[in-house]
């Protein structure tokens, strides 16, 4: 569901707009249609600032212990100065210049030890008494069968597949087919010695950077002034002027149930308005607006993007099938318990921040637990049917009501066809009611269309894969429900053109329709092959494990190790899965046949931002 919206036209002079634009700040409740390209030296300033305390807080972050972040308080912070921005950004600049120098350092460390710690200045006396030695690196086998002749060298170092060896000369003409090598001219005690002042520095300053941690609060609480700031501005920046620049405009959107008030105010305030209805050209926003169950799903919803204004809100609806979706794939009610528990355990702990994903993984975890004892019966990888003599198996398996059975109608691939038919029909009805709803009865024909053909069409490819006759009186009244969906999509898929221009491009939505429905229905395959991939997995871990286990005690110890770790990567490869591929679904199947269009514009009032 989405909530209502009106529109607000405000009047005012322009001395008026400082005031003003700081009440509706204060109201809170106004989305304003702001100039995002209006730009001035103030606005510039705030996000220069605010680019800089965000790189100060992610330095303090990043180079402090995150068990420190337990001892911040929120009153522990002073005042947030440029001073005190410098000096931090400065540490970081240090410290990343010190790193800089330290990683060199290493490469000259790591290019030194074949030559060993030698003085390079007793090559350069040597040089300067005539004689000159050039170092060399080669390949073993090539240094091997090359004939130096009258060349003197000297093996230095003999890796397992380079040699490093020096040549001995009186002049600088040294030609040989090997990689010369240049040495920095340092030793390696004192590349060593050198780094570890280096280090001791940069300690340093990574503990004068982690001093800060206390201020951490203050700077977040500075980021939120600067995005109060920044906003204010941008709304005075978007006024528009009339007579002369005196007269000054500004359009916005508040949600409906508060229009009361909102006029209460601007009336008490003496502020010129004008409240309407919004029009189909306008970019309204969208504030969703579900109850407790289906809200858990709007995160689900904004993976993709928001409806628009004037289109449904498929959230119920998602919070209706993925559920059915990630169940059907995941398939094992054991690891829909361990699922359960995890989210379980995730309340109290690693999701204490974010409770509303763990309430969802309760939910899919009960939806996989249930579903995946009533389809097909499997409990971590093993069919609930194979030991009678279980009485957990026996107990379960009077609940599976969803077989592998080929000769069963409702067999576990027939009823996921039957969930992607549901799915897509509904999508398809969701479709109807909003060209109704939205743009007329009229305009909603070739939809209705599209619904009778897509009725007649599944009715015909089930019934024929099942080998189920229909009696004569439905077999005439699936022509005639597919001859009257043709109609409907020839005369009535693009009323904007003449009708002989119409049903001619007819042919092409007739063909999508035609062409996309079987794709569409067969895409719910992967429901099945997924689950059933899921539960054979499981089903050979356990196989292994128990042979395995056959034997010596330590052959039960290894089987039970084979047997954790192994349902461990099925469970997080199937669980995976059964995330991606419902979405997949989601968003390509079921919001391609409800005509889902989006590009919604989410509700963001002017309003001040408090810390939390």
């Amino acid at each position: 569901m989405k909530a209502a919206f009106r529109k607000l036209d405000l009047l005012l002079h322009c001395d008026e707009r400082e005031h003003v634009t700081a009440l509706l700040q204060e109201l809170g409740v106004i989305h304003l249609e702001l100039n995002n390209n209006f730009r001035n030296e103030a606005l510039e300033e705030l996000e220069l600032r605010k680019s800089r305390v965000l790189k100060a807080i992610e330095c303090i972050e990043s180079y402090t212990k995150n068990e420190n972040f337990r001892q911040i308080k929120d009153d522990s912070a002073g005042a947030v100065t440029d001073q005190l921005i410098n000096e931090i950004l400065t540490l970081k600049l240090e410290k990343e210049s010190l790193q800089q120098e330290i990683e060199l350092l290493n490469k000259h460390h790591q290019k030194l030890i074949p030559w060993g710690d030698f003085d390079p200045e007793k090559l350069k006396k040597l040089e300067k008494a005539g004689l000159k030695i050039i170092l060399y690196a080669a390949d073993r086998k090539a240094f091997r069968d090359y004939h130096f002749k009258d060349i003197l060298t000297e093996v230095i170092y003999e890796g397992s597949d380079r040699t490093y060896f020096a040549v001995l000369s009186a002049s600088q003409a040294v030609s040989i087919p090997f990689e010369r090598v240049e040495l920095p001219a340092l030793r390696i005690s004192d590349i060593a010695h050198k780094k570890d002042k280096l280090q001791t520095v940069a300690d340093e300053i990574t503990t004068s950077i982690s001093n800060h941690l206390p201020l951490i609060p203050a700077l977040k609480k500075e980021l939120l002034t600067i995005e109060n700031e920044w906003k204010l501005l941008l709304a005075k920046g978007s006024y528009t002027r009339y007579a002369s620049g005196k007269v000054l405009h500004i359009s916005g959107w508040f949600p409906a149930n508060v229009e009361d008030k909102l006029t209460h105010y601007l009336e008490q305030e003496k502020i010129s308005y004008l409240v309407s209805d919004p029009t189909s050209t306008d970019k309204v926003p969208v504030l969703l607006k579900n109850h407790k169950y289906p809200k858990l799903f709007e995160t689900i919803t904004k993976v993709f993007q928001l409806p628009n204004y004037y289109e449904m809100d498929l959230t119920p609806f998602i919070a209706v099938f993925y559920p059915i979706l990630f169940a059907y794939c995941l398939g094992d009610a054991g690891y829909g318990i361990i699922l359960l528990f995890v989210a379980i355990i995730g309340w109290f702990t690693f999701l204490k921040s974010s409770r509303s994903m763990a309430v969802l993984g309760v939910i899919l975890g009960l939806f996989t637990t249930i579903l995946g004892v009533v389809k097909s019966g499997s409990l971590f990888g093993q069919p609930i049917t194979t030991d009678e003599s279980n009485p957990l198996f026996q107990f379960l398996a009077q609940y599976i009501f969803i077989p592998d059975d080929n000769d069963v109608v409702f067999n576990a691939f027939n009823v996921a066809l039957m969930i992607g038919v549901v799915q897509i029909l509904t999508g398809i009805i969701i479709s109807i009611i909003n060209k109704i709803k939205y743009h007329g009865f009229i305009q909603s024909l070739s939809q209705q269309g599209k619904l009778l053909m897509v009725i007649s069409l599944i009715w015909l490819f089930l019934a024929d894969m099942q080998g189920v006759e229909p009696l004569q009186p439905f077999e005439a009244l699936r022509k005639v429900l597919l001859a009257l969906g043709v109609i409907l999509v020839l005369f009535f898929h693009d009323l904007k053109q003449p009708v002989l221009s119409r049903t001619a491009s007819g042919i092409l939505p007739l063909f999508f329709i035609l062409t996309g429905i079987l794709g569409d229905v067969l895409s719910y395959v992967r429901l099945f092959a997924l689950g059933v991939a899921s539960s054979v997995l499981g089903l050979v871990v356990n196989q292994i494990g128990a042979n395995i286990m056959e034997g010596a005690w330590w052959g039960i110890v290894l089987g039970v190790v084979f047997m954790l770790i192994g349902h461990s990567l099925n469970f997080a490869l199937a669980t995976l899965g059964a995330f991606v591929h419902p979405l997949r679904l989601t968003f390509v199947e079921f919001y391609n046949n409800a005509n889902f269009e989006g590009g919604g514009v989410a509700y963001s009032p002017l309003r001040k931002i408090e810390s939390s």
